[in-house]
């Protein structure tokens, strides 16, 4: 009989768990971009955050500004987490922060 050690199972048990964990995703408004730099300026903080995927930041037709944030493996993040992250510059807000169903 082949011998499993605690590791072998733990890893097991870890890679199973892990593919259970759907994505998470985020819908924001933005107030205070103003332009492409501000968009990357925004992106690089957010990014910062562990479990952050994907950020895409596109500009609403009214001129506000929409982003997306998806985490992996059921990382969640909280509309404080992301203002902390984007802090530095005063003049970007989170109007409105929504975990996606």
């Amino acid at each position: 009989m082949k011998k499993i050690t605690l590791f072998t199972i733990a890893a097991i048990v870890s890679v199973s768990m892990s593919s259970l964990l759907a994505d998470d995703t985020y819908t924001a408004q933005l107030s205070g971009v103003e332009c492409d730099g501000c968009k990357k300026t925004i992106a690089r903080s957010l990014a910062k955050i562990d479990g952050v995927k994907t950020i895409r930041i596109v500009k609403n037709a009214d001129g506000t500004h929409a982003m997306t944030v998806t985490t992996d493996d059921g990382t969640q993040i909280t509309e404080k987490q992301a203002a902390e992250a984007i802090k530095h510059a005063e003049h970007y807000k989170i109007q409105s922060w929504k975990k996606a169903d």
